[in-house]
């Protein structure tokens, strides 16, 4: 992490400390290479955030599902560090009245992407990497068999490299200085647009191999910042009884499209859901092509605008339905 940008981070943590209870952010992980939430209560603690290219996860997803509700001490806030991403999440909250703005600080870091540790070990071929340096073009990644060099746009996550929102959409304060978006709205769906180019027939056979891998787990429900109903899940509840527990792949089939079907028009593309899938299923094509159509048939995006209403969240008795 540049050094500048992290005491930046720490002192503006540390201003807003009078006001908080807690801040969510990021701490170093087990190596250099993995990070891990951090929920600090203290403001010794302060020094353990970091920012750093490792920093994926979307703290938003703790938000709704475990603070939504608390009535503060003394009025106090709970403080969140974002990148762009998780803004939009955040503000997808606010569109459905999910959390109330006062309640939160809001810390934006403008991020020039996240590196996917996957596609290293990938593209190395090494089994266990070192250590890794990265700069504004490339990444320098170390193992036994010797220092590799990769271009930076090779190894960042999907979500990535088709991102329009690198600034934080909302907040409080911000961490460092604005970035350009990597892409537009008419190249962020081409990996959409690539799959819409197969006949009826190749995509069937797409998601068949790519759904009959699934575990089942629900990695990707856990980790959605918007999947806000576990409680009631259709996964799992028995009344009514949606679905089995076998591992059949039209059980599969039927869990991932009705996960995808309650974020239509609300996944704000945060790629979480992808990035925890253990088998490695770009579950978030889904939720994109159904983010293609709302954008097209209704201009409109999650995650904007908190003052506007997400469309398939609105009734009016005098919509015709054409």
């Amino acid at each position: 992490m540049n050094s500048d940008l992290r005491s930046e981070l720490h002192k503006k943590a540390e201003q807003a400390w009078p006001d908080l209870e807690l801040l969510i952010g990021w701490q170093a992980g087990y190596d250099d290479l993995h990070t891990t939430p951090v929920f600090i209560r203290d403001s010794a603690e302060i020094s353990k955030l970091i920012w750093n290219p490792w920093c994926t996860q979307n703290l938003a997803v703790y938000v709704a599902k475990h603070f939504a509700a608390s009535s503060g001490k003394d009025d106090k806030k709970i403080g969140v560090c974002v990148k762009g991403c998780d803004s939009r999440s955040l503000i997808a909250l606010l569109q459905e009245n999910l959390v109330a703005r006062e309640r939160f600080y809001i810390i934006g870091m403008p991020c020039k992407g996240i590196v996917d540790l996957r596609k290293l070990h990938a593209l190395s071929g090494a089994a266990r990497i070192l250590s890794v340096q990265v700069n504004a073009e490339q990444v320098a990644l170390k193992s036994a068999a010797g220092v590799l060099h990769f271009p930076l746009d090779e190894v960042l996550m999907r979500k990535c490299r088709r991102c329009r929102y690198p600034n934080p959409l909302i907040h409080d304060v911000l961490v460092g200085d604005p970035l350009t978006p990597r892409t537009d709205a008419h190249e962020a769906y081409n990996d959409v647009a690539a799959i819409e180019r197969l006949s009826l027939q190749e995509r069937l056979a797409f998601w068949q191999g790519e759904l009959d891998r699934c575990l089942r787990c629900y990695a990707c429900r856990n980790a959605c910042p918007l999947c806000v109903c576990q409680d009631r899940c259709i996964a799992e509840t028995r009344d009514p009884k949606w679905l089995t527990q076998y591992m059949h792949l039209p059980e599969k089939f039927m869990f991932h499209f009705i996960h995808a079907l309650h974020l239509a028009g609300r996944c704000t593309e945060c790629g979480e859901c992808e990035r925890v899938c253990p088998m490695e299923i770009p579950v978030a094509l889904i939720k994109e092509a159904l983010n293609k159509i709302t954008l097209e048939l209704l201009d409109f995006e999650a995650g904007l605008d908190p003052q506007r209403v997400p469309p398939l969240l609105t009734f009016d008795a005098g919509e015709t339905g054409i």
